[in-house]
Order: structure tokens, then sequence, then C-alpha cells
């Protein structure tokens, strides 16, 4: 029922983004998987634990009738479980915790560039001929000024927004002779304060250059420093072409990445002319922009142009980080399960534990034993325990780290500190409430009832 109701949220929100979703349903084979798989746990579970019990010991001692002798699963045993269950929970909850962090610091970083309230516009051209591009600058323009009278827009970039349209172009620098083929784009004078990427040195666009077609250029610093490591990069002078005048280099912005991304690729920025037919738009807080808005302005230019894409910026970037939303949600409920799991497990253990030697803690009771003197007591037998579990948990993450050396050295540094403190205390609290809460029965009762054996 719970993987029926899980495929229809699936299949309900995230059709657009995991493909072949709507083919996820329950059939008879994976219905009779497993129903298979949990009689066969069920039966090896059970096996297992009546291999816990000693029925040899166990016949003589109803034969004897010894009063106040009974069969219980061995110490070591009931340790070892213990071991065994700290070990797992530590090892899988540090193990997602730090895949949670990872994934949230993906998410909430910040990647150069703020796109709150934009979206991005695509026209098409409907007419059987290309109108000429001195025609499709003027129509443009007056697209972009039939945008900026709606109420809701605040800007209107005559550029692709900053989340796609890069290029590669292949460049040389000028006076070292050196080749290089970074990411480009043609942006309008306003897009990067539209964007706010941060200028680190020289100067943005300008109209005049757009309007001139000066050759001139505006490159990321991962750019400016590959191709000048020792001084500025301004002024310098990068060609594309032999044959056509080179550009010269006025600003330097800092590098923007894309979200989800750890990679700062070199990016060249150059002036974009007005026939451009894509636009990024600046929305007023709280304000929306609908489809039929946007086809209302571009009617108003002319017939033969058409909306081609109308997209949200947000929507953009939620898609792009949707890896990451799904694996913050996931280890997180990962995490929460296995604490769970955990706690079950070693209730279930410490209680038969604390069962066994309630006539010892009766004993302690009666002869004067404060309640803090035997939780005490319990949680010292434990502690040693829990530690060696944890130890454990250590090595076997350093043994797959050390394994997988190559894929999981991106997810090492000094945070695993305080993640690690993060699942040793949270271990270390559900241990204490293992020990403490099947105590609780006979500290809270007069002695009498222990001595006796009494529920």
């Amino acid at each position: 029922m719970i993987a029926t109701m899980g495929f229809a949220i699936l299949q309900s929100r995230l059709s657009s983004e995991l493909p072949r979703v709507n083919e996820l349903s329950i059939t008879w084979f994976t219905l009779l998987s497993a129903v298979f798989l949990a009689c066969a746990s069920a039966l090896i579970f059970a096996y297992l634990s009546s291999k816990m019990i000693n029925y040899k010991a166990l016949n003589t001692s109803l034969q004897s009738s010894g009063k106040g002798t009974g069969i219980q699963v061995s110490k070591r045993l009931r340790q070892s479980l213990v071991v065994l269950q700290v070990t797992i929970a530590s090892a899988l909850v540090f193990v997602n915790i730090t895949l949670f962090n990872d994934s949230v610091e993906s998410i909430t970083t910040d990647n150069g560039y703020s796109i709150d309230g934009m979206s991005q516009i695509s026209v098409s051209i409907s007419s059987s001929e290309l109108p000429p591009a001195e025609e499709r600058a003027a129509d443009m323009l007056l697209l972009k000024q039939e945008l900026l009278a709606l109420p809701q827009v605040v800007e209107v970039s005559h550029s692709r927004s900053v989340l796609d349209g890069y290029g590669l172009w292949a460049l040389t620098n000028v006076q070292s002779g050196e080749n290089f083929t970074p990411e480009s784009k043609r942006v309008s004078a306003n897009y990067f304060s539209l964007v706010g990427q941060e200028l680190i040195e020289g100067d943005f666009f300008s109209e005049a250059d757009i309007a001139d077609d000066n050759r001139v250029m505006v490159i990321n610093e991962v750019f400016a420093d590959r191709i000048n490591p020792n001084g500025s990069a301004i002024g310098m002078q990068i060609s594309n072409d032999p044959e056509e005048p080179s550009y010269t280099v006025i600003g330097i912005v800092k590098t923007a990445k894309r979200p989800a991304s750890d990679d700062e690729p070199m990016r060249v920025y150059t002036p974009a002319t007005h026939n451009t037919p894509t636009m990024t738009l600046k929305i007023a807080d709280g304000q929306s922009v609908t489809r039929e808005d946007v086809v209302m302005a571009i009617k108003t230019v002319g017939s033969q142009y058409a909306l081609f894409s109308f997209n949200s910026l947000d929507e953009q970037r939620d898609l792009l980080l949707f890896t990451e939303y799904a694996t913050a949600i996931t280890t997180a409920v990962l995490a929460f399960i296995t604490l769970f799991l955990a706690g079950v497990g070693l209730y279930g253990i410490l209680s038969y534990s604390t069962q066994m030697r309630r006539f010892e803690i009766g004993t302690r009771m009666a002869i004067g034993a404060k309640r803090a003197s035997i939780v005490s007591l319990i949680i010292k037998d434990n502690l040693g325990v829990v530690a060696l579990g944890i130890g454990l948990s250590i090595i076997v993450t350093l043994i797959a780290y050390l394994t997988n050396k190559d894929i999981l050295s991106a997810y090492v540094n000094i945070e695993l500190a305080g993640i690690f403190v993060i699942t040793v205390v949270s271990i270390i609290m559900l241990s204490l409430f293992a020990c403490y809460w099947p105590l609780r029965r006979f500290i809270n009762r007069p002695a009498i009832h222990s001595l006796r054996g009494n529920d």
C-alpha cells in the first residue's frame, strides 16, 4: 500500500523529471516476490532466534523444577547484538547526514548571481521569409518596450538567461599566442546588473558599445587568471579570427556557477545584437506575468512573430537541483528511519537484559539503592558495548572510504568532524533512552514486585 501511494505521488508530481515513472506499478510478480522475501526473512530470523536458546539446559531446568532458575540468551550474544546495532546505525546515520549536508549546501550555495522572480522568453518567426536583420532588431526593441510597459515587469535584458545559452568559442590570446576554448554568451548592457553578477575589475558594456558594434569583451575571473596569471587582464587582446579585429578585454566579473555544479568554467561575454529573439524578464516581487500577457505584447509588434517558449528561471533552477532536493529528502528520511529502527532494536535487547536482572535490581533497591545509582549501573554496563559499536562503525566507514577514495574524496572536508559529533551524540542519546526506558517499570515500583518477579 505504501509503495502504491509512493508511485502515485511520483507519477503526479515528478512525471516530467523522472523518465518512465508512469510505468511504475505493483504487479503480481513484484507482489509474490515481496511475499516470498518476507516469508524467507521470517523463517531465517525465527531460526536464528531459536538457536539462541540452549534447549538442553532448558529441559534439564524444567525437569529439576529448581526454584529461581532459568535459561537466558547469553550475555555475550546480547552484547554482540548491541554492537551490531550500534555499528550499522552509526555508519548509516553518518553517511546519510553527510549526503544530506552536501545536498543542502549545493542548494543554498551562492552561485554568484540572483534569478529570483525572473523568466525567459524566446520568440520565433512564423513568416516564410526571414525579415532583414535591421527590421528584426527594430521589432525586438519594440517588443522590449512593450514588455517594459507591463506593470509587473521591472527590467528586460536582451539576452539569454544566466542558466543557459552558453556556447564554445575558439579564441587566441594575441600577446602569447595561446589558444583557449571558453564558454561564450552574447549579453545586453544591463545583463550583469540584472542578475547581480559582481564586477571585479574594469567596466561593463555600454549601450554605445552595442550600438557601435565595438569589439569589446567581459571575461570571468577564471579566464582572466588563465590568460594573465601574474597581472591584470584588462586591455588584453583576444582574437577569434586572424582576419578580423581582435576583442579588447574591458571588464572581469565573478565566476557564475550553474546550480548543482562545482565546475568554474572559463567564460567570455560579448555585446548582443538587438535582433536576438530571446529576452530575460525581471518581475516585481509578488507579481507574475502570464503567457497571455507575453503573447499580447508580441502580437502588438507584428503577426509574423510568435511565442516559442516562456520559462520561469526559478523552475529551471529547481529542475537543475532536482537531484539535490531528492537526495536531501531521501537521506533525511533514511537517517530518521535508521535511528528509529536502531532504537527499536536496542530497546528490545536491553529490555530483555533488564528483565533478566530484575531480581538483582529488586535486591539493590531493597537494601537502599537509589534510583539514580541503578540507572547509572545499567548505563555503565552498556556504555562500553556502545562505544565498541561506534568504534567499529568508524573502521567500517574508513574502509569504505579507502576502497572508494576517488569517488568519496569530494565529500571529505572539515565539516565531517561536526557531522561525526552529531552522529555520536544521536547514537549515545538513543542508547541512553534504550537503557533507561525498560528500567522504569522496575525502579518506579516497590522492590517487592521485582523480587517476586511480578510484571
